[in-house]
């Protein structure tokens, strides 16, 4: 059977026989139609079944535990398990408008992570539309966003700073609407959601194995979660998800959270792209994908270094057309939201302190 998930309306998509696929970043996205699927700028097909490539091995060259031709748009991974089983990988067609990743079920079954070179068909599917999206002109960005009255702010930081508690807590309390709260895409003026991460589900259900009443407001903001962590879908649940989010929005305000002294500092254009340059590269590694290294050996058109360049032009019109850009700094992470709100109904400023709003 085919299934197609659609990862962010009209831009990135999947087709696959594999139910209930993910990405790296946590839980499924939402089913679509084969039409909502050929609709979208970047597609990837992604199968599961067995497969035996040994008899064209041979004559190949090989690259670590990949084989391939030069200038042929196809490469095998394959290595070797106790009791004569094998892991098997084959990428193809990376460089058509729709590329095809096959995995064997030993290594759909047994890589479920990033070992060394080993890396789970999920990272894999994620690595690859990374530098797929950009040679569309669009790059995935490691963020949160909402939108309040006219403004939306694309929020940016290290690790555990307080993205996805900023997001919650501006929608939840301050009524702002949701668009993301750890991956987005942008194409340097609007932002797009994929909100089919799993941090809300992630945080929810840690609290709530503390007696919290964190869930319930998780769910107030992100109604979706309620869906996501259920078995079954109907179609008022599906209803459910879209009206919850809104899936693309201009971007008016880049904001980059740091720990600190309160402080609200403007950033210039470099230093802010730096700055986004820098955390995008701790969460997307298609510069470092085994799969895609190799790939790039046999068939130099791939041409990876090439998104890097991209992913800085599309990241700096995203600062060049916002309004205001700056590094907020908080002593207290829970206080994020309503500095982000604050900053978003004021007119651009060299430099101050902040005021809080109560």
């Amino acid at each position: 059977m085919t299934y197609y998930y659609i990862a962010a309306k009209g831009i990135l998509a999947v087709k696959t026989n594999i139910k209930d696929f993910r990405w790296s970043f946590g839980s499924n996205m939402p089913e679509g139609t084969m039409e909502e699927y050929e609709e979208c700028a970047v597609k990837m097909h992604i199968v599961l079944e067995d497969f035996n490539d040994d008899e064209l091995l041979g004559n190949l060259g090989r690259y670590h535990f990949f084989n391939g031709a030069p200038g042929e748009d196809k490469i095998y991974y394959t290595r070797n398990l106790p009791m004569k089983k094998k892991l098997r990988l084959k990428a193809e067609n990376l460089l058509s408008d729709e590329p095809k990743i096959t995995v064997n079920r030993n290594y759909y079954k047994l890589i479920t992570h990033r070992i060394m070179n080993l890396h789970s068909v999920h990272y894999i599917a994620t690595d690859l539309a990374a530098l797929l999206l950009l040679k569309k002109g669009y790059a995935s960005i490691h963020c949160s966003a909402f939108k309040a009255e006219d403004s939306t702010v694309a929020i940016f930081a290290p690790p555990d700073t307080g993205k996805t508690l900023s997001a919650m807590t501006a929608c939840g309390d301050f009524g702002a609407s949701f668009i993301a709260e750890d991956l987005a895409i942008t194409d340097g003026r609007n932002i797009f959601s994929v909100p089919w991460t799993n941090s809300f589900d992630h945080y929810a259900k840690n609290k709530e194995a503390q007696g919290s009443k964190f869930r319930k407001k998780a769910t107030k903001v992100f109604p979706p979660l309620k869906v996501l962590s259920a078995s079954a879908k109907v179609p008022e649940q599906e209803n459910a998800k879209a009206k919850a989010i809104l899936d693309a929005e201009i971007v008016t305000h880049v904001a980059i959270l740091e720990k600190g002294k309160d402080e609200v500092i403007p950033q210039s254009e470099n230093t802010a792209v730096s700055k986004l340059m820098n955390l995008n590269r701790y969460e997307f590694n298609f510069l470092r994908a085994p799969l895609l290294i190799a790939y790039e050996f046999f068939n130099p058109g791939l041409m990876i270094d090439d998104g890097t360049v991209k992913e800085r032009e599309i990241l700096s019109s995203l600062v060049r057309n916002s309004e205001k850009v700056f590094t907020l700094k908080k002593i207290n992470p829970t206080h994020y939201a309503e500095t982000l709100l604050f900053e978003m109904k004021e007119e651009p400023m060299e430099s101050k302190k902040i005021v809080s709003l109560f």
